[in-house]
């Protein structure tokens, strides 16, 4: 009898477990997505734009971008905007490759370029720059990415409005079909951007594409090295009772990462410096100061970052109710999900698009280096200084 009721209690504590973790997994990928959506027709917020033309400053930080930063500073210069209205200042982080001969080269047409010898990271680079800067609108944009030629004027109209403090640009990438990597890289895309779109329908965009977004210049706080940027400073932004909007029609272009082992890295990467980021401004997960706002950082970032131990947890629990034919299904289920995901990795290097492998293989892919992020965060390690991880 004790055995039974062991076993008994043991089946409801699974079940139980079993059922919080898919919900919060559910939370995370579908529900978040309807409330915003819903809350967004019930009570939009409406941009009140106009073609305003105050004096920006765009702000890049580079580190061993030989390979493009010539292409970026020619897409720079030739962007849609009044020439005195807008300067371009290029921080070298301690390059050791011909960056640095290359801005040297363009100091003279107005470029304003800083040697930093010493590595020490985008955040730091970005806020000497910023230190640096005149504009009343900061552009905040990445060596290796390209904005289309109306990118700062579309961006810039949303400022009309006095509420906006943040303006995300739109990130689309290129040569997607190279492979599975990079096919995934860009399913995953869309199906993000969709959510921004949904957020700024809030004016509540919580986290930015870093490769192109503006701020007001008296709302950029200095932030710590080992804190990403494009993730803290929008929630600063809002914090503050500002709003952070999407430009959809400012769009910046992008080559994704065409190996596992890169984007691996670039996603615990991410995750680690986001966590630290919001730990250090634990006022953010306040639900007394902004209750929606701790809401979406939780439902949005927090639980999508653990997600793969979400996984891992209900998956057990499955295992252990496996003798009911319900969860003998799941089971299932899971293996093939796994099976796909390993024969997506198989392929990832290969020249060869099979969209039924690229969801579960980028899925895989992305939380497993979440977690390793989560675990690089409880163990305090540091990411501050950075590496070019292109080909």
């Amino acid at each position: 009898m004790t055995v039974l009721h062991g076993r008994i209690n043991m089946n409801t504590l699974s079940l139980s477990v079993f059922i919080i973790t898919g919900f919060l997994c559910i939370l995370t990928y579908v529900l978040y997505p309807a409330v915003i959506w819903v809350i967004g027709r019930a009570a939009p917020f409406i941009i009140k734009r106009s073609e305003i033309q105050p004096p920006v400053s765009i702000i890049i930080a580079a580190y061993n971008e030989e390979k493009h930063i010539e292409q970026k500073i020619i897409n720079t210069m030739a962007l849609d905007y009044p020439n005195d209205k807008v300067e371009i200042l290029i921080g070298s982080d301690g390059s050791s490759d011909r960056t640095l001969d290359i801005l040297d080269r363009y100091a003279s047409r107005g470029i304003r370029t800083f040697n930093y010898r010493i590595n020490r990271g985008k955040t730091s680079v970005q806020n000497d720059l910023v230190r640096e800067a005149n504009g009343e609108i900061l552009i905040l944009t990445d060596a290796a990415s390209f904005l289309s030629p109306d990118a700062i004027r579309l961006i810039v109209r949303n400022f009309a409005d006095e509420k906006v403090g943040c303006v995300a640009g739109r990130m689309v990438f290129t040569a997607t079909d190279e492979n599975i990597t990079t096919q995934s890289q860009g399913m995953y895309w869309k199906y993000e951007s969709g959510i921004r779109v949904l957020e700024s329908k809030l004016g509540r965009v919580i986290g930015v594409d870093g490769p192109l977004y503006a701020m007001r210049r008296e709302l950029y706080i200095p932030l710590e090295p080992d804190m990403i940027s494009d993730f803290l400073s929008p929630l600063l932004v809002l914090q503050d009772g500002n709003r952070v909007v999407l430009e959809e029609q400012a769009v910046v272009r992008e080559e994704p990462k065409k190996r596992t082992d890169q984007e691996f890295e670039t996603r615990r990467r991410i995750t680690l410096r986001a966590l630290t980021a919001l730990f250090r401004h634990p006022g953010l997960l306040n639900p007394i100061s902004d209750t929606f706002l701790a809401f979406q950082i939780i439902a949005h970032k927090l639980l999508r970052w653990a997600v793969g131990i979400l996984v891992a947890v209900n998956l057990i629990c499955c295992s252990m109710l496996a003798r009911k034919l319900f969860f003998k299904i799941i089971l299932a289920g899971y293996i093939v999900f796994f099976i796909s995901a390993l024969m997506g990795w198989c392929f990832s290097g290969k020249e060869k698009k099979i969209p039924l492998l690229s969801i579960p293989y980028y899925f895989i892919l992305v939380n497993a280096a979440a977690t390793m992020g989560l675990i690089d965060f409880l163990r305090s390690r540091k990411a501050t200084t950075w590496q070019t991880l292109r080909d």
